[in-house]
């Protein structure tokens, strides 16, 4: 639950979540949908696999689409227990993520350039033409542009961001949390500073990845839970440690576990490097989905792998 409630903090700064919550809140109230950050934390990792893909990023959705029917067709709740829901149940979850990643993906465009063409076009017709026919689309985009006010009675308004452009979703924070962002991504490129001399050509990368992870919030607040407790980073050292390895891995880099673990600290953190997908144990900070959402980062800076 503390985890939900850190994460409806850092939601809270997008507009689009914003304007999505009293829908998303009706739905889990009247339909037994999924909670609103379970469904925004589905609508991130669609959008972090598109990005992962440099060509035909339209041709993903009927495939990401499947795989969300299967993923909600069994959901943990709060207390871990698992629920097995129907085929409609499931689909209807699916239908609402890409609504969703829909709205995302469109708010792109600037206000005044609706009859342009825009980068993110095919992936949006895509969507509609996989999903039109369905009910529970029609309702949730009726919905979506029905509500043409806010409880403020302004008119709605959407800053246009990009959300698979790191610049672009960036600038779609509050400047306070900015600079927090910022803040984290200079503090573990400060303490990973030594590792220049052994990433060298994937230096830039290292540093892209930071900037990356720091904009996913569960990651984030993740980032800032000190792990092991008292370390001397006063931050997640495991968690880095953890990226630092498959990182290492991802790329190839031949330099050792041990050379890295003197690079870094001078106390023995060989076991947090090593054992990056030991999840579930002392050794792991992180779960399977959150280091595939990393891996993805990662993936996503080269085309083919890299041998150094």
């Amino acid at each position: 639950m503390e985890e939900q409630e850190s994460l409806h903090l850092c939601y809270r700064n997008n507009e689009l979540f914003r304007h999505w919550s009293p829908t998303l809140c009706r739905l889990e109230w009247e339909m037994q949908e999924l909670d609103s950050i379970t469904l925004w934390r589905e609508v991130e990792k669609v959008l972090l696999r598109l990005k992962s893909e440099k060509y035909h990023r339209e041709e993903m959705i009927q495939y990401l689409f499947g795989r969300m029917m299967k993923d909600f067709r069994a959901v943990e709740d709060e207390f871990g227990e698992k629920r097995i829901r129907t085929v409609e149940q499931a689909e209807c979850s699916a239908v609402t993520v890409m609504c969703i990643v829909l709205t995302l993906l469109m708010n792109t465009v600037e206000k005044g350039h609706e009859e342009e063409g825009f980068n993110h076009q095919p992936i949006c017709v895509a969507i509609v033409g996989w999903l039109r026919s369905h009910p529970h689309f029609q309702f949730l985009m009726d919905d979506f542009f029905a509500r043409q006010r806010g409880f403020d009675g302004k008119m709605v308004t959407f800053t246009p961001s990009d959300p698979l452009d790191a610049t672009s979703k960036m600038e779609a924070f509050s400047e306070e949390m900015r600079k927090e962002i910022e803040d984290m991504v200079q503090l573990i490129i400060g303490k990973t500073q030594n590792l220049q001399r052994c990433f060298e050509a994937h230096w830039e990368n290292w540093k892209q990845l930071w900037s990356e992870v720091c904009l996913d919030n569960e990651l984030f607040l993740l980032l800032k839970k000190v792990n092991p407790n008292k370390n001397d980073w006063s931050l997640n050292q495991k968690m880095i440690c953890n990226v630092i390895g498959l990182f290492r891995d991802s790329t190839k880099i031949g330099t050792s576990i041990s050379e890295i673990n003197n690079m870094i600290s001078g106390k023995n953190l060989g076991s947090y490097l090593r054992n990056h997908i030991s999840y579930g144990t002392t050794d792991c900070a992180l779960n399977k989905e959150q280091h595939k959402k990393i891996e993805s980062i990662i993936n996503g800076f080269y085309q083919q792998n890299i041998n150094c």
